[in-house]
């Protein structure tokens, strides 16, 4: 049995274009950025604090991430040196096109989440504001897309 590094995925908005970063849930380093991220055994986190800064603010804080185990990157770019475990795949971006088309066009197995810190206090099923805590997996791309698998409440 393989296990997978478990790490914490976030939309880095300082960076343009826009990236995923990606941190190591032990150590809280981040290890680097991605155009694409695929989780398994997904929780899906929202800090009530950072959110409660954000909305009175109205700047935007890392407080919203999703963990899980690190199955697969696309354009990775490790940072200080740092990298990730030998068993995270490197995808091209030719592979993460059929993984989006596949993704989106099976809805009736990935579900469209969404974190809008303004007006959501957790992440939602998009179109439905259904609360998403976990997933079976999830895809996470730079442009602010995810889908879930097996999205619970």
């Amino acid at each position: 049995m393989v296990v997978h590094m478990r790490v914490n995925v976030y939309r880095n908005l300082k960076m343009k274009p826009s990236s995923l970063s990606i941190r190591c849930a032990v150590s809280s380093l981040v290890l680097g950025h991605a155009s694409h991220a695929e989780l398994h055994d997904c929780r899906f986190v929202v800090q009530s604090s950072g959110q409660s800064r954000t909305r009175d603010t109205k700047q935007k804080n890392v407080h919203s991430w999703v963990s899980g185990n690190l199955e697969y990157v696309t354009n990775f770019i490790p940072l200080k040196g740092r990298t990730l475990s030998s068993d995270v795949l490197e995808v091209t971006e030719e592979e993460i096109v059929l993984i989006r088309d596949v993704t989106e066009g099976s809805p009736s197995v990935f579900k469209h989440v969404a974190y809008e810190p303004y007006t959501n206090n957790t992440f939602v099923l998009k179109g439905a504001d259904i609360p998403v805590m976990s997933a079976e997996s999830a895809s996470i791309y730079c442009d602010g897309t995810m889908y879930a698998r097996e999205p619970k409440s």
